[in-house]
């Protein structure tokens, strides 16, 4: 071998170990260095024209397991999405407070009860009363507060969705500038560790946002796609948009998380905007969508049901009882009904007109199953000609009203006590709501005692426009339905129109009049969520949706601004407690202040069994109000916990799996400076060869 090459050869060794050197020295510098994976030399002969040629670096890799990197990076989605949740279950346990505090639900309930029971010892007495009304109020007031601090926290889960989208967008683009400068270390067969360093951080930044899956190219690029393959960082750069509605309600309609890809310059959409939602599994952002859209909207549902059976409960007394004394009128809530519509009761009601001393002035009776009004114009004639012009009752766009014409006098609407009236369960006063104790934005009770052969009294020209969306939230497809033909069986058969909605659901009529919606074969858990509804039935301003309460969001609204009647509230006297005597004549006294059936009555709600429907995660059945009330806070409880559990079980996931990885690829300071000692003494050793041809080339030069 000649002097050159052994020259040549030293050098190789001298350029390749110095290399190596640097690598490790790096190495060591990044041993806390988070998401760093160790960089490893891999040597090579170098041979030229089949003789060694001393060595050269075949190639500089990231010490990695694709297996272990990919199950970090899931596990990191995994405890970030359960993280999220629990973060907003633990600002909710907040709102409740202490289950075992005076001032929790449960017990605002009690001290409603305990104020009945007091109440029944003295039922003229105005403090005890106010008292009783009071306490009502104060539960109904935190009934509303839960409510209304549930759409908070979905316009904060909201609100952090739109962070949350512009922090995956600055990652990816992070992730698209760093790609060409790796394909570039790649094509130059240069170290690439920092670059590779800054790519693991911004990745799993990213995988604690949303769940992504990594691909690597031959020549180094990076291509990054959510779990279900949909592209991220491919080729080119693509971007999410969402905007957070600003006011969020329980019929808020959220916009969807599209993406689109973009100029990598100036960040502008060069295509059409795709829904990302359904390919979003895991991650913060799927989290927040889950809390929004899911869990609290469940939580919704539940409080709402809650307020709809006590208002429901309390109303049924308060109609079928009397104030004392009574109130010159009465006006009820808006129905869907107008006069040319069937009756549709049962039973028999009775009206009656009393003066200021309590005494009967006039009253008569209306046998719905012996002489049946043929409809609503037929049985206000038939009580106003009875009454011989001593009140007058009224149907008007959908609300019955019923005035004395004396100002001194009072009205009052009572059942038969043996044959009382009904209608879908409800009697007379409490179905059209004459003399309501408690008041709230949405009644959350949809039994309309309607027959399918009715005619609706749509305005034509009406249509609801539907979203349909799956159990993750996902939309399936959007419906619009017209208003169509006479009866409400016609927008029935309309809604199961397979083109439309009843490819996704069932609708049926049952026979309390209530709407009943199935989910079909393949679509179990679907929901239906309301766009726009311009339907109105005659002038009552009702829409097709309400009248039934199609979607969440009505029986929701059950809880929003729930009340005690605002009169009440400012007289306790309005509060009925005594019974009519159906028995008095003309002149004789009907009405008794110190009757306490009606206090009775409130008081007996305590143990009553109450049918409450599914509503969120809490199924039907038949319980009574306290414990609904525990049944919610227990599920709140669960919810909060089974996050916290998900969470916990997730990050001892990732901590495992953070270990095993770091095995593989985190630095070892003993191997580095092992390596570090090798690479400097091969370093020196190639150093003292080229040292000697030195010496052997100054021999040479020196003899000639």
């Amino acid at each position: 071998m000649s002097l050159n090459n052994i020259i040549s050869t030293s050098l190789t060794g001298l350029f390749t170990n110095q290399a190596a050197i640097r690598v490790t020295s790096n190495n060591i510098a990044n041993v806390n260095t988070e998401n760093y994976a160790r960089v490893r030399v891999n040597q090579a002969a170098n041979v030229v024209q089949g003789t060694s040629a001393g060595v050269v670096i075949g190639s500089i890799d990231r010490v990695v397991d694709e297996f272990l990197e990919t199950a970090l990076r899931t596990s990191i989605s995994n405890t970030e999405e359960f993280s999220a949740q629990s973060e907003f279950h633990d600002r909710f346990q907040g709102i409740l407070g202490d289950p075992a505090s005076d001032s929790s639900l449960s017990a605002r309930l009690d001290q409603f009860f305990s104020s009945i029971a007091d109440l029944t010892l003295n039922p003229a007495d105005v403090l005890r009363r106010q008292q009783t009304i009071n306490e009502l109020q104060s539960f109904l007031d935190q009934v509303n507060e839960i409510q209304t601090q549930i759409q908070n926290l979905r316009s904060e889960a909201s609100q952090q969705m739109a962070e949350t989208v512009q922090s995956i967008n600055e990652e990816l683009q992070r992730i698209n500038s760093l790609n060409p400068l790796l394909v570039r270390q790649q094509a130059l067969g240069e170290e690439a560790g920092g670059l590779e360093g800054q790519l693991a951080d911004s990745l799993a930044n990213l995988s604690e946002l949303i769940d992504i899956r990594v691909s690597r190219s031959d020549t180094g690029q990076v291509t990054v796609t959510t779990q279900s393959g949909y592209p991220l960082v491919d080729s080119s750069l693509s971007q999410l948009s969402y905007n957070a509605p600003g006011i969020v309600s329980s019929g808020t309609f959220f916009p969807p998380i599209t993406i689109s890809r973009v100029n990598d310059e100036t960040l502008e959409s060069i295509s059409t905007d795709v829904d990302l939602t359904p390919n979003i599994r895991s991650g913060r952002l799927a989290g927040l969508s889950e809390m929004r859209d899911g869990q609290l909207v469940d939580l919704s549902v539940s409080i709402g049901e809650l307020a709809a059976r006590i208002a429901d409960e309390f109303n049924a007394i308060q109609n079928q009882f009397v104030a004392v004394p009574p109130s010159n009128s009465m006006t009820g809530q808006p129905t869907f009904v107008d006069g040319a519509h069937a009756t549709n009761f049962t039973g028999v009601v009775n009206f009656a007109v009393v003066d200021d001393s309590n005494q009967l002035v006039a009253s008569t009776s209306v046998d719905f199953d012996g002489a049946p009004p043929a409809d609503f114009d037929a049985l206000v004639t038939q009580v106003n000609t009875a009454l011989g012009g001593a009140g007058t009752l009224a149907l008007t766009d959908g609300v019955m009203s019923f005035t004395a014409t004396n100002s001194t006098h009072g009205v009052v609407i009572y059942d038969d006590e043996t044959t009382p009236s009904d209608r879908a369960g409800r009697g007379f006063s409490h179905f059209f709501g004459m003399n309501n104790l408690v008041e709230a934005d949405q009644p959350g009770i949809y039994e309309t005692g309607l027959a399918g052969t009715e005619d609706h009294n749509l305005n034509v020209g009406g249509a609801m426009s539907f979203q349909v969306v799956n159990s993750s939230g996902s939309e399936i497809d959007t419906v619009t339905v017209n208003t169509t033909g006479t009866t409400y069986a016609d927008m029935i058969t309309e809604l199961n129109n397979a083109a439309g909605l009843g490819a996704y659901f069932t609708f049926t009529l049952d026979s309390d009049g209530q709407l009943n919606i199935t989910e079909n074969s393949g679509y179990e858990g679907a929901k239906i969520k309301i766009q726009s509804d311009t339907t109105e039935a005659g002038n009552t301003g009702l829409s097709f949706t309400r009248i039934f309460g199609i979607g969440e969001t009505f029986r929701a609204d059950a809880a929003a601004d729930v009340q005690v009647r605002s009169d009440i509230l400012i007289d306790p006297n309005l509060l009925a407690l005594g019974s009519f005597d159906a028995t008095a004549t003309v002149g004789q006294v009907a009405l008794t202040s110190g009757d306490q059936r009606g206090a009775l009555a409130l008081q007996n709600l305590e143990t009553s069994l109450v049918a409450f429907e599914s509503a969120g995660e809490l199924r039907g059945g038949n319980v009574t109000l306290s414990q609904y009330v525990g049944r919610f806070l227990g599920n709140a409880g669960l919810m909060a916990q089974r996050a916290q559990n998900f969470e916990e079980d997730n990050a001892a996931l990732q901590q495992e799996v953070f270990q095993r990885n770091a095995d593989v690829s985190g630095v070892n300071m003993d191997e580095e400076l092992s390596n570090l000692v090798v690479y400097q003494n091969a370093y020196n050793a190639a150093a003292r060869v080229l040292s000697s041809v030195q010496e052997l080339y100054d021999t040479l030069l020196s003899a000639v």
